[in-house]
């Protein structure tokens, strides 16, 4: 009798980074480096790119599967 239950491999862990506070295009750059990927939750845009993160779930420092998203909130400020 064979087990015909397919196990999907668990993807290796990845540290989420510090985004809040840096320019939205900064924080891409860290989430990809981190193998992760910053969505926005919000549609906030400058021409200027003067845009930065206000906030991001889940925190930094949290272990999360390779790929997985990090939420941001962008901010004017």
């Amino acid at each position: 009798m064979s087990d015909d239950t397919a196990t999907t491999p668990s993807r290796p862990a990845a540290r989420v980074p510090e985004l809040t506070g840096v320019p939205v295009s900064e924080a891409h750059d860290r989430a990809l480096d981190a193998g992760l990927l910053a969505v926005p939750e919000n549609a906030f845009h400058t021409g200027a790119g003067r845009a930065h993160v206000g906030r991001q779930d889940p925190e930094p420092g949290t272990s999360v599967e390779t790929g997985s998203i990090v939420r941001i909130w962008i901010s004017s400020d």
